[in-house]
């Protein structure tokens, strides 16, 4: 993407997230948005007020939940990614209960950019 017009601190911050691995942009995701919500829906409204601006968050996100559900990797790392990172008390915490959980924020995102206004 060129970015001429952005300053070169923001430059840098869209090349990191470019260079992330899918685990590191799910470990942030859950870090800045999910670790302190009280529930999915407050993780929603926060998310849907981001969307109002732009998507570019929710579709990167996006990307990497679809990439850690679908690959294999290290035993705990699911688990670790929502029950660490994500503060998120789950009943099954292993890794398949959290990739259900990852796929369920997965389609949360889906629906925020299905709808209308959020074609950004």
């Amino acid at each position: 993407m060129a970015t001429p017009d952005l300053p070169e601190s923001l430059r840098a911050q869209l090349a990191r997230q470019a260079d992330q691995s899918p685990v590191e942009t799910v470990r942030e995701f859950m870090l800045g948005h999910v670790a302190d919500a009280q529930s999915l829906q407050e993780v929603r409204g926060r998310l849907r007020r981001i969307a109002q601006h732009s998507t570019r968050l929710h579709r990167r996100v996006l990307r990497a939940l679809e990439s850690v559900t679908a690959a294999p990797l290290p035993e705990g790392t699911l688990a670790r990614l929502v029950g660490w990172d994500g503060n998120w008390v789950l009943d099954d915490q292993s890794d398949a209960g959290a990739a259900e959980f990852l796929r369920e924020l997965a389609q949360l995102l889906r629906g925020i950019l299905e709808e209308p206004d959020q074609a950004r």
